[in-house]
Parts: C-alpha cells; sequence; structure tokens
C-alpha cells in the first residue's frame, strides 16, 4: 500500500483503474464494448462525415437526413482535435479521443487539490473519480474534462503567462457553447467559495475573455445558424416531455433534480447495482459535509443545493413563456445543463471533506467506498453487454426471452431463476468474440453494409428495426437518424411515415411529437407494419433496409438475409 504513496507509482496506479473499462473485454472478447447511446448511434457518424469532410469530401453531408444537414448544424466542425482525422481512421480518433478525455480530467483535478492542500493519494484519488463521473456526462469536446484545470488558475494565479492565455485558448476553442458556458460562468461563484480572501480580478478577466473568445469562435456557426436558417427541431421541444408530466410543479422538479443527483440514472433500472457504490458515497460525504467544521466544505453543500434549485427552474415549463420575441432563437436550448458544474463541485467536496476527517478508520470505509465507485462504474459498460451477449448465445431462444422479459418487468427472483438453471442452456460452442453487437466494428456490420451499399450505390435508404446512422458510416445516404439539430420542418415532413403508426402508440407519438431527435421508422409490430413508404420515397428514399422482413405491396425484395446476415432485408420502394 506504501508503493501508492510513492510519487513514481501513485499516477500508474490510479490511470489503471481507467484502463479496467477497456482490459476486461479485450481479455474476455478481443473487442473493447461501446456503450451505443449518443455514441455508436450519434457522435461516431458525426466525426466520420467530419472526417470527409476534413479530408475535402464535402458533399459527404448530405449523406444525412436527404441532405438538409448544413455544415453550420456541426456543432464540432472548427474543433481543432479535428486535426486528428488527418492521420487517424474512424475507431482510432474515437478511442484517441475518448482516452485523452479521461487522462484530461484525472490530470487537471489532481492539480486543483493539489494546489488546495491535498495529498497526493488523495488529489489522485479525486482525479480518478472526477474522471470516471465527468464521463458520464457524455463530455462534447474538452470543456468539462478541463473545468479543474480553469479553476485552479483561478485559485492559484494573479496573472496569466502566455503558456496559460494558450491552454485556456485551446480549451475554449475545443468546448461546446450549448454545453459548456454555464458550467464555465459558475467557476466564478465557486472560486470565491474555496477561496474567499480577496484576489487580483485581473485574473478573472483574463480567464474567462480568453475562454469566451475562443468559444465563441469555433462556435459562431451555430449561432449564426440558429438565427439565419429556418426554426430547428428544437422550437417545438415540449418541457412537459422533458422534465415528465410535473413539468409544472417545481416540488417535483426539484425532487427529481436531487435524486438524480444522488442516484447517476434510474434507481428501478437493474443497471443501477452498478451505480450503488457511488450513490452510497454520495449520500454520506454530502450530508455529513453539513457538519463539517470547515467552512468550505458547508459551503460547497449549499452551492450544489443551489444548482439543483436553479436547474428545476430552468426546467420548469415558465421558461418557455419568457423566451419569445427575439429570445425565440433559445427555445430548446438545454439551459439544465448548468448542472454540469454539479460533478467538479461533488469531487472538491469528496476530497475537502476527507482532508477534514480526524476519524482513520471512518475515512478508510471512504476510501474502499470510492474504489468500489470507481470500479463499479468502469464496469458499468461491458459488464452487462458482455453478460446479455453470452447468455443470448448459449440459453435456449425461448428461456431468453422469458429471462429477458422478467428482467424488463423487474421480476428479479424469475430472471435470476431463469438464467441460473442448467437446463437452459444449449451446449453448442459460440464465437464469442462476433457475438457481442456493441463493439465499434460488431456494430456497423462494415462488410454486410459493403454488400449493400453496392447495390443501391449512391441512391437514400430508409432504415425500419436497424439504427439509421450504421448506414451513414458505411457511406450510404439515408432520410432518417439521430440529429440533435435538424430543420423543424423535415420533423413534419418525416412524420408522414410513421403517422399511422404514433396514431396507435401514444408513448411513440409523444416521443416524437415533443422531442424529435430521433427521426426514426417507428413501429409498434414488426408482422404489422404501417410506415408510409410512398412518404418516404417522396422525400428520397429508394431502398428499405429492414431487421426482418417486410410484407408489403410498395416493397420489392432485393435481398432476404444479405450476405448472409439474418439481421439485414433489403427492399426496393416501388
Amino acid at each position: 500500500m506504501n508503493l501508492l504513496y510513492n510519487k513514481n507509482y501513485i499516477h500508474l496506479f490510479f490511470i489503471s483503474l481507467l484502463a479496467i473499462h477497456y482490459v476486461v473485454p479485450l481479455i474476455v472478447i478481443g473487442q473493447v464494448v461501446v456503450n451505443p447511446f449518443d455514441n455508436l448511434d450519434g457522435g461516431f457518424v458525426y466525426d466520420h462525415i467530419i472526417s470527409k469532410i476534413y479530408r475535402g469530401d464535402f458533399e459527404s453531408i448530405s449523406y444525412f437526413l436527404s441532405g438538409t444537414i448544413k455544415w453550420y448544424y456541426l456543432e464540432e466542425i472548427f474543433y481543432p482535435t479535428n486535426i486528428l482525422h488527418y492521420f487517424l481512421n474512424d475507431k482510432l480518433f474515437y478511442f484517441s479521443d475518448e482516452i485523452s478525455k479521461k487522462l484530461f480530467a484525472y490530470f487537471s483535478f489532481y492539480l486543483l487539490a493539489k494546489s488546495l492542500g491535498n495529498t497526493k493519494f488523495n488529489s489522485a484519488l479525486g482525479g480518478i473519480l472526477y474522471s470516471t463521473i465527468a464521463n458520464t456526462h457524455l463530455p462534447l469536446g474538452l470543456g468539462l474534462v478541463l473545468l479543474p484545470y480553469i479553476l485552479y488558475l483561478l485559485l492559484n494565479k494573479n496573472l496569466l503567462n502566455k503558456k496559460h492565455y494558450l491552454f485556456l485558448f485551446l480549451i475554449g476553442l475545443n468546448s461546446s457553447l450549448i454545453q459548456d458556458f454555464f458550467s464555465i460562468i459558475l467557476l466564478i461563484p465557486l472560486s470565491f467559495i474555496l477561496k474567499s480572501e480577496r484576489k487580483n480580478l485581473k485574473i478573472y478577466f483574463q480567464v474567462f475573455s480568453t475562454i469566451i473568445i475562443a468559444l465563441i469562435l469555433s462556435n459562431i456557426h451555430l449561432v449564426m445558424g440558429s438565427i439565419l436558417s429556418d426554426p430547428t427541431h428544437r422550437s417545438s421541444f415540449d418541457a412537459l416531455w422533458s422534465s415528465g408530466s410535473s413539468g409544472n410543479n417545481i416540488i417535483s422538479l426539484f425532487a427529481a433534480s436531487f435524486q438524480n443527483f444522488f442516484t447517476y440514472g434510474d434507481p428501478t433500472n437493474i443497471l443501477f447495482i452498478f451505480n450503488a457504490p457511488l450513490t452510497i458515497l454520495t449520500v454520506i460525504v454530502f450530508f455529513l459535509s453539513f457538519f463539517s467544521k470547515q467552512k468550505n466544505v458547508r459551503m460547497l453543500s449549499f452551492f450544489i443545493i443551489f444548482i439543483l434549485i436553479l436547474r428545476s427552474l430552468v426546467d420548469h415549463t415558465i421558461i418557455d413563456n419568457i423566451l419569445i420575441g427575439i429570445l425565440d432563437i433559445f427555445k430548446g436550448f438545454s439551459f439544465e445543463r448548468l448542472d454540469r458544474i454539479i460533478p467538479v463541485t461533488f469531487t472538491l467536496l469528496f476530497v475537502l471533506f476527507i482532508l477534514s476527517l480526524k476519524n482513520i478508520k471512518f475515512k478508510k470505509f471512504l476510501y474502499l467506498i470510492t474504489f468500489l465507485s470507481i470500479l463499479s462504474m468502469q464496469l458499468k459498460t461491458p459488464l452487462p453487454i458482455i453478460g446479455e451477449s453470452f447468455l443470448k448465445a448459449n440459453m435456449n431462444l425461448k428461456e431468453y426471452n422469458r429471462a429477458k422479459s422478467a428482467l424488463l418487468n423487474t421480476k428479479y427472483n424469475e430472471f435470476f431463476g431463469i438464467i441460473f438453471s442448467k437446463k437452459n442452456y444449449h451446449s453448442k460452442k459460440i464465437d464469442f468474440k462476433n457475438s457481442v453487437s456493441k463493439t465499434f466494428d460488431n456494430y456497423y456490420k462494415f462488410d454486410d453494409y459493403l454488400f449493400i451499399k453496392n447495390i443501391v450505390k449512391n441512391q437514400r435508404v430508409m432504415s425500419v428495426g436497424l439504427d439509421p446512422m450504421i448506414a451513414v458510416m458505411n457511406d450510404i445516404k439515408v432520410i432518417d437518424g439521430y440529429h440533435t439539430l435538424y430543420p423543424l420542418s423535415y420533423k413534419f415532413k418525416f412524420r408522414k411515415i410513421i403517422e399511422k403508426e404514433l396514431e396507435k402508440n401514444t408513448v411513440l407519438k409523444n416521443y416524437y411529437d415533443s422531442w424529435g431527435s430521433r427521426v426514426y421508422a417507428f413501429y409498434s409490430n414488426q408482422n404489422n407494419i404501417m410506415l408510409n413508404f410512398q412518404a418516404a420515397k417522396k422525400i428520397g428514399a429508394d431502398y428499405v433496409i429492414s431487421k426482418f422482413p417486410i410484407e408489403n405491396n410498395e416493397l420489392e425484395k432485393v435481398c432476404s438475409e444479405c450476405n448472409g446476415s439474418n439481421e439485414i432485408f433489403l427492399y426496393k420502394i416501388l
């Protein structure tokens, strides 16, 4: 254990904890698993198109949504990190970007914590905890992960030198105006909590003017696009949908924000078991901090409550009544992202609370819970994905579906009874490496879609039961997909395709009409597809890629189980 306090070993040890997320699946299946949400189904594909643009293929943006996505909708198009596209392929770019963000978050918080008087061990532990929590927020760019470095400058410098200006300018150029602006501004009150004595106010002007100028330079296209272009689908966002039925109840909104702060997700979901250690740590540190003798520890707790209240207010439906006239362009803006200041605030609360503790046994207990939290969160993505794929490949289909249904209906006793019964498994050997679909290569089905690409060539497709962004990743033009910004007029055009399906499914109707970022060919029953394929053809689709066979007079079968895949069927729209 003493080795952990050695300067030569401490960073190696803690960084190895981050590597668990990659090492475990590499050992088991030979590939790294990826959470598809906002990654494989969106972010990766946008990076792919940006890469093609940087290599001179400016027409590649027309692959999206019948060509209605414009260059100024690409939030990251001007980030300097895109230079790496010249040297790295899509896969290497993604993993390099992800790993660098985790390392930046770790070292920036370590630097901050050390400057506040923490030991190397506590600073490194705080760094790894911050990196773990911050990266659950899916940071876009470097703003969130390098917040601790900005705060470090505010607390420890009176004037900036050239090196500091350069670092801040690069952070601003590689940050999201939409996601990071509020959290950066909220560093001002946070810095006064941590150091209340009078400081040279020039440092605040230097830091924030540098970052904001850089932010504007790399994000100005989004602002100008919102002002000059047609309304986007975000202008029709419904606060009641995003907040649930409590959108008009400020107490319920605050309760939801407070719960999310502690649970880091849905506590009714079976995967909450991976969040449980971090929830326990959060509850203990947060509530005991109010009894701390250290004023800054107590103030950090009150600051978190203030942020949660503020988030509840901006999430309230009253915000829609304020955004009128010239402020109408802010409709759909995610003001609730101001809570992205909470990860750095809570981690600071943790390290300062640990620093103030005198009870050695209790401190060791908190260390144990912290390590369990970090390990659990690092395994949250790979273990369930590997486990699900293992069960699907080894169990009898009927029993697998029973187990899945029991899990979805929170019948955990029945679920564990099914999966632990030997009679529910068959004995054939499987290719476990290729049975896990949520890896970069397996998810995008490059070989299968190359087969499709050779058939459809430059014509557009619509996907049914499959992620439409897979087609884009394989350079196939589409009419559907997952987009955080696209024309509102296109949302209405696409709705004609799924109109009958929405009429018979209230959940899907509310999902599309009140949000609509997923422009998908929704359906309720694959045996009774009620999609309007002629409406799809009208907005550009010539083919339909489906996960299952479709019987419809408007479709002509091109291939079944295309390229030998039992999950790809291709049809031409007549």
